[in-house]
């Protein structure tokens, strides 16, 4: 079983942990709503794939906690790495996408 996670212990020692991307990956829908996705935050940033349309949801967390303004348009290049990122991380843990 490959795992991804990190060491939690230096947390509880008071030290901090390097920062690192953080990814979710929810390829179904749920029965509260939810739609198939998946995401990453890397820093400030965090991007929404939206698996129905492939569409790309970009926000700053720094200066929008609330991801009420989605900033893909404006930001092509930051989308492309992330979701570059974000699709490498699938494929090395294996993630099931829907068909």
């Amino acid at each position: 079983q490959t795992l991804d996670g990190v060491n939690l212990v230096p947390v509880f020692k008071g030290e901090s942990l390097p920062e690192r991307p953080l990814f979710w990956h929810y390829p179904h829908y749920g029965n509260q709503g939810g739609a198939p996705g998946a995401a990453i935050r890397r820093g400030n940033w965090k991007l929404i794939e939206w698996y129905e349309d492939n569409r790309a949801e970009l926000f700053n967390l720094k200066n929008d906690l609330g991801e009420e303004t989605d900033l893909a348009a404006k930001e092509p290049e930051r989308v492309k790495q992330l979701r570059g990122e974000l699709h490498a991380w699938q494929k090395q843990v294996g993630a099931k996408l829907p068909t």
